[in-house]
């Protein structure tokens, strides 16, 4: 069995109706990934409070935990976790607590509904689990209660003190759930020939080894004789002993023991461990119970990335993986992540956005993604990309130049892509409506992030020589109707809050440089200290020299009345022949935009459409 579906209506951010959660689940491991305060949290606490966790944590229902909206706070909150894939086993375990519809197999519904008791902020709350997708069913306790507990790994978790001895400690639960720990119970010390095996044998060994030590038994006679002897009244006689504990039972023997790693050096002594490394001790133990369970075993995970460098963080995500497609006995992981690294390591089809108060799995039956679209991007969906799974808005763009000037044109116009969530995809020419189609849903709606997409029109001006025309085709080998259809083309992956923004003219180079006098100025300078650099990097002074003679140069050519799209042309010339290379020539025009007093008139009317529907302004 496997947790397929968490319904939550009324609970925190999550409303009712068309608000309320409704999360479908995958066997196996199931990612949640967004923005801050997006829900992850909720989802992984909805979980937890209805089925309880291995840590017996215990969790007391608040005001705050209903939902507040404009008609006020609600008095009623549900959340309701569906197991499916029972086998005989977990049915016989399960059976009066089962639904079985009409024609389908048999299905275990957990319902917990929670009710504010009072109107004011210290109010009572009353708590009721039942069994059926409606909570009418029989309340759930006792064995079948026990067996559903998950186990969970909290954010910023203190990996070395959880696995410290101590009473009740982490070390000890895991330990003591373990199949093979229980024999350990077992007494087999034998006096007569000093012999034992069992934790409990060991322990009896020890406590009569020291029982007969003489430097505690003289300890004990003269804490006997010369001092208790003296509290003597009547027959009231005190007589003390020394041993290990007075209750050598298998869980207090567990509570004393810790788990560490060894110190590297290989010497007895320890030496405390970095955090990452115990983290991943931690989680290590965990899985170690969460492997040995036959019934439910659930793992839930806030942050693994905690305290992990990027490598580690991929050999424990390869880890779970290896455990969830188990063959013997696969285990079901969800966990939440902020990290890039991990996202980019998680199949994409596992991967759920929170967004807008709403979860959103990309599992290839919900999704706009094509088969192809899913091999596709699990080749190319690397590190850098994945950073679009926690923005607000994402730009789409098709290469290097855009990935680095965009943001600085944004940021002096007012739209900071940093202020407004904004993440760049750079998607080198190919793909773009693959990484647009995964914010796209089979029904046609779209994940509440808006993205646009920045194309290049790739239709060279009339004025254009031929030797720099390539194949491409100029203005006037189009017919309207042609113009219309090639952009219809462009914007097929249209829909929701993908907009697709094409190019004035031709390319986000020349269409920059033909959009203003001081784009125009901009962009000479960048592209001719480009240029400069082809043979050996610019120093400041060179670079302030050609700065200062390509400045001059667009002046001269506004004041003689040269039309500004034939000085476009002679601008972006460089690029177009590879006589300077577009990635250094943008990062140069990004410097130069910081300081300059380039207003939005100045931008191509698509680069403003775009960075206003990125910023959520018209």
């Amino acid at each position: 069995m496997y947790l397929a579906e968490v319904f939550a209506e009324n609970f925190r951010l999550f409303g009712n109706g068309s608000e309320a959660l409704s999360l479908r689940l995958q066997k196996g491991l199931n990612a949640l990934v967004g923005e801050n305060d997006s829900g992850k949290t909720a989802i992984i606490d909805a979980i937890r409070y209805c089925l309880w966790t291995t840590s017996q944590d215990y969790h007391r229902f608040t005001e705050d935990e209903f939902n507040c909206s404009a008609a006020g706070r609600a008095t009623e909150l549900t959340i309701r976790c569906k197991f499916e894939e029972l086998s005989i086993k977990d049915q016989g375990t399960f059976f009066e607590f089962l639904t079985v519809p009409e024609g389908k197999e048999p299905a275990l519904y957990v319902t917990l509904r929670a009710r504010r008791l009072d109107s004011d902020r210290n109010s009572r709350v009353a708590v009721s689990t039942h069994a059926g997708d409606k909570g009418d069913g029989p309340t759930l306790e006792g064995i079948p209660r026990e067996l559903l507990r998950t186990i969970y790994l909290r954010p910023l978790r203190d990996a070395e003190g959880e696995l410290s001895a101590g009473r009740n400690s982490r070390l000890s639960q895991i330990l003591s759930n373990h199949p093979d720990i229980a024999s350990q119970a077992t007494d087999d010390f034998d006096k007569a020939t000093q012999s034992a095996t069992t934790l409990v044998g060991i322990m009896h060994r020890a406590e009569h080894d020291i029982d007969r030590n003489q430097a505690v038994r003289d300890a004990r006679d003269n804490i006997n004789t010369n001092y208790l002897s003296s509290f003597q009244i009547g027959d009231d006689t005190l007589v003390s002993s020394v041993g290990v504990a007075n209750d050598s039972t298998l869980n207090k023997i567990l509570e004393k023991l810790e788990l560490k790693l060894t110190n590297p050096s290989g010497s007895g002594d320890w030496t405390r461990r970095g955090l990452g490394y115990n983290n991943a001790l931690f989680m290590s133990a965990e899985l170690l119970l969460l492997g040995s369970r036959e019934t439910c075993p659930m793992l839930l995970i806030e942050e693994p990335e905690a305290h992990m460098h990027p490598q580690l963080q991929a050999r424990v995500i390869d880890l779970l993986i290896t455990k969830t497609d188990d063959p013997v006995r696969p285990v079901q992981v969800l966990l939440t992540t902020h990290s890039p690294n991990i996202a980019a390591s998680i199949p994409l089809g596992r991967v759920t956005v929170v967004s807008g108060k709403r979860a959103y799995s990309l599992s290839p039956s919900l999704t706009a993604l094509a088969d192809s679209d899913y091999a596709f991007l699990e080749r190319f969906l690397d590190v850098t990309k994945s950073n679009l799974f926690f923005a607000k808005a994402v730009a789409i763009v098709e290469g290097d130049a855009e990935n680095l000037l965009l943001p600085a044109l944004a940021s002096k116009v007012g739209r900071s892509f940093s202020k407004n969530g904004v993440s760049i995809v750079n998607v080198g020419h190919t793909g773009l409506l693959r990484y647009s189609n995964i914010f796209k849903r089979h029904d046609g709606t779209s994940l509440p992030i808006r993205v646009a997409c920045l194309k290049d029109r790739d239709v060279v001006p009339d004025s254009l020589s031929n030797d720099l025309r390539g194949e491409l085709k100029k203005e006037s080998d189009l017919t309207p109707a042609e113009h219309v259809e090639r952009e219809r083309n462009m914007r097929l992956g249209d829909g929701g809050s993908v907009k697709t923004f094409i190019s004035n003219s031709w390319t986000f180079e020349y269409d920059l440089a033909v959009a203003s006098w001081k784009m125009a100025k901009i962009m000479h300078q960048a592209i001719q200290v480009a240029k400069g650099a082809n043979s050996s990097w610019p120093d400041p002074a060179m670079i302030a020299t050609t700065r200062g003679m390509a400045a001059a140069e667009v002046e001269a050519w506004q004041t003689s009345g040269r039309p500004l799209a034939e000085v476009a042309i002679d601008i972006y010339t460089p690029l177009r022949k590879g006589q300077a290379r577009k990635p250094v020539a943008a990062q140069f025009a990004a410097k130069i935009v910081e300081s300059s007093d380039l207003a939005e008139a100045d931008l191509p009317t698509y680069i403003i459409a775009a960075l206003r529907h990125l910023a959520g302004t018209v």
